[in-house]
């Protein structure tokens, strides 16, 4: 769905609320360059989304296919992280529509342009994303269209939630087997007729979105990930949606475990730069609560402010001994993470 193509409308609850029993129908979505076109309606006190061919597919028997196509897709599909199809409808004025669950949320593209993307947002996303497009992979479905404007997140928990089947494609159809997409978003494998796609033209999608996000959160490790993803040729880029997953979680772990070791490095300094003062000064130091898994002496945390931490060349203020001394103590807190 691309940001253009969006309208609003009316249609009177009159019209369909027969023995469906759907009501308040409301337009909220019409393909400029595709064929459908989304209503949102209530049915038994709970919302849905109808999504139905524009008035002109209408009878259409290429349309019709098209849209049973991605009934039958979507219908098979059971998973958190993917909009269910919940029904398939004939009504007035309409002609067959397929009834969507209704996810109440905004576009990733939204979260983005919105600068609410956050780094532990990001790799949420991706994670969830993952976990949809590997379950969607294991039943050899292809989705085609991975694009920001095709993954809801909900206002409830931010939940990705992966919508629009309408390019999807299985082994039990051979219909609309033709370069299809966004163009921005395709894999070059994707632009040929012809040309026979796998998973990994969705990973190299996957990977342009990823991307994205590298570049508004400035993240180098997720920027090395795209890169891979959107490799030129499908036998170079990751192997599965999962491996995807497991790369962006490792780097996450590692990410943390930095942070880690650069606190702990900085509190042994202190620790060690604190213990040379006080021996040198020969005063006994009163001890403070513990920090941690240390206790600080208050001296020392004054002394240090007008010594140590304010000076850049630690060798002019601490002897060799000293130094080795926290260099063995850090190694001995490395080992223990790992």
């Amino acid at each position: 769905m691309a940001e253009n193509e969006v309208s609003s409308g009316f249609i009177d609850a009159d019209v369909l609320s027969g023995e469906q029993n759907f009501s308040n129908l409301t337009e909220v979505y019409v393909s400029v360059s595709g064929y459908a076109r989304l209503f949102r309606c209530q049915r038994y006190n709970r919302l849905h989304i109808l999504k139905a061919l524009k008035p002109e597919y209408i009878g259409s028997d290429f349309y019709e296919q098209a849209l049973r196509k991605e009934f039958d897709i979507g219908y098979q599909l059971e998973h958190p992280h993917i909009c269910r199809a919940l029904g398939w409808e004939t009504l007035p004025e309409l002609g067959h529509c397929i009834v969507l669950e209704y996810i109440d949320g905004i576009t990733l593209k939204e979260v983005m342009q919105r600068g609410l993307l956050t780094p532990e947002l990001a790799r949420k996303f991706i994670t969830e994303l993952c976990s949809a497009l590997h379950y969607l992979h294991g039943k050899q479905i292809v989705h085609r269209d991975l694009k920001p404007e095709n993954i809801l997140v909900t206002h409830n928990g931010h939940n990705v939630k992966l919508i629009d089947f309408g390019l999807s494609d299985c082994d039990d159809y051979d219909a609309l087997k033709l370069p299809a997409g966004t163009r921005y978003y395709l894999a070059p494998e994707a632009l040929k007729p012809g040309q026979p796609l796998d998973l990994r033209a969705d990973i190299y999608s996957l990977g342009i979105i990823i991307g994205e996000m590298a570049e508004i959160l400035e993240d180098k490790k997720l920027a090395a990930v795209s890169r891979r993803c959107t490799r030129r040729k499908p036998a170079e880029r990751y192997a599965s949606a999962l491996e995807v997953s497991r790369s962006v979680q490792e780097k996450s772990v590692f990410l943390r475990r930095y942070r880690i070791l650069a606190a702990g490095m900085a509190l042994l300094l202190v620790v060690g730069g604190a213990l040379y003062i006080s021996r040198r000064s020969g005063k006994a130091p009163v001890a403070l609560p513990v920090y941690g898994n240390y206790s600080l002496p208050a001296s020392h945390w004054a002394e240090l402010s007008d010594t140590a931490m304010q000076k850049s060349v630690w060798n002019d203020e601490f002897p060799l001994s000293v130094q080795q001394s926290v260099a063995a103590s850090y190694r001995t807190k490395l080992g223990n993470l790992y």
